[in-house]
């Protein structure tokens, strides 16, 4: 006769919890107010205008760390920190992104070096160019994705030539508003017709008086395609001074002499001149969408680590049967795991395998540790200051490898009766 054949006489409860452990041993952190000028240290530019400096946070000896809290205050004299965890900290318990955040982590420098941060990028699409991301931006880029989460900062990444307003007409002309003052480099247009195009690019400082810009005119061929004009150094500059980088214009149009007037141009594309293509570093940026997008993609396609426990009873020293959703390796605290023949298990437990826990005399609980060769949902390794500091400085993720357990305490009581 088999395990599965035993009467169902006591009930089983259980709980779950995440325990997250450095994979080496952390030393006694303290925390000194940072150095002025660090060579990792860049600025950032938000949605809203604002701005912030970014580096990695240091904590003594030899540790790195990202903020968690953008409106908490670093320390001016050297502080004791120590091991937090996320529950424990009222603003993040209540956003609950600890799986994002966990991810980034592991997914960014200083854990990921900039050279494997670099292909990925460039793996997933971004155009990233020859160099690779350096140590201050791909640091930025990871402050801010932290702070996208925890204090729902956005970082600027509207596009500096991309037009936040386009308008066809009234008569043959394309009207284009952007945000700021851009110097445009040159364009390039895809025409819908067999026919000749003419275009001529304007600017305008109001958008009401408007002026050629020179050197700007093209005449497409005969065939529907894209061609693209590149424009003189200078020709879009409506201010300058000495030492700062010259203004362009807010407003632009493009005057077409073709017999469709505006119907002839389709998809019109913008480069700029002298300047990045965001308020922010391009490559910044770039990290900073691809950690986002990462983030959530993740946090939608791994499956969590769950055991199934609704037909679990304990009976004559057994409790169970259990099963998983996932392949996991477990190991009991107290007792040791079987199968339904009551052969003990020591290979990773598969779906749909019922399993039971043969307890050891005298005991009512135990608690099953479990693991996955793939990723469990990412938990966040916290610094926050010791217990006799301010509790209002900065808490801290510290960007350290770490293990992620997830522990199933299970709880029975034969002495009860349950009919």
């Amino acid at each position: 006769m088999t395990l599965l054949s035993m009467p169902a006489t006591t009930q089983v409860t259980t709980s779950r919890r995440a325990v997250v452990h450095p994979a080496h041993e952390l030393p006694r952190m303290t925390r000194y107010r940072g150095g002025t000028y660090s060579h990792t240290v860049d600025r950032i530019v938000f949605a809203d205008g604002s701005t912030a400096r970014t580096d990695l946070i240091r904590l003594n000896p030899n540790l790195d760390a990202y903020s968690l809290d953008f409106s908490a205050v670093a320390p001016r004299l050297p502080s004791r920190y120590q091991r937090g965890t996320w529950s424990a900290l009222p603003h993040l318990r209540a956003r609950g992104r600890e799986a994002q955040i966990g991810w980034i982590l592991s997914q960014a420098f200083p854990i990921i070096s900039t050279a494997e941060l670099s292909r990925k990028l460039r793996a997933a699409g971004y155009p990233l160019g020859a160099g690779n991301i350096s140590d201050h931006e791909a640091i930025a880029a990871t402050q801010a994705a932290i702070w996208y989460f925890t204090n729902g900062l956005e970082l600027d990444t509207q596009p500096l030539n991309v037009p936040v307003a386009v308008r066809r007409g009234p008569g043959p002309v394309i009207s284009y508003e952007f945000d700021g003052e851009p110097q445009i480099g040159g364009y390039s247009v895809w025409t819908t017709s067999d026919a000749p195009v003419g275009l001529r690019l304007q600017k305008s400082v109001n958008g009401v008086d408007w002026h050629d810009v020179s050197g700007s005119q093209l005449t497409t061929g005969e065939t529907k395609g894209r061609y693209q004009r590149p424009l003189g150094v200078g020709s879009t500059v409506s201010s300058s001074s000495h030492g700062r980088r010259g203004r362009g214009f807010r407003f632009y149009r493009l005057v077409i002499a073709a017999p469709g007037g505006t119907a002839s141009v389709g998809h019109v594309s913008f480069w700029l001149n002298g300047t990045r293509h965001y308020r922010n570093t391009d490559r910044i940026v770039h990290l900073y969408n691809y950690l986002l997008a990462g983030a959530n993609a993740a946090l939608r396609d791994t499956d969590d680590p769950q055991l199934v426990t609704r037909h679990a009873v304990a009976e004559s020293g057994l409790v169970g049967p259990f099963y998983v959703r996932i392949p996991l390796t477990l190991k009991v605290t107290d007792g040791a795991l079987v199968d339904a023949h009551g052969v003990a298990i020591d290979d990773p437990v598969q779906p749909g395998r019922d399993f039971y826990i043969r307890t050891t005399p005298g005991t009512s609980t135990t608690t099953l540790v479990a693991t996955a060769a793939q990723a469990i949902a990412g938990r966040v390794l916290t610094g926050v200051a010791a217990a006799d500091g301010p509790r209002h400085f900065t808490p801290v993720a510290l960007a350290v490898p770490t293990d992620v357990a997830i522990h199933f305490d299970i709880d029975w009581d034969c002495s009860r009766d349950h009919r």
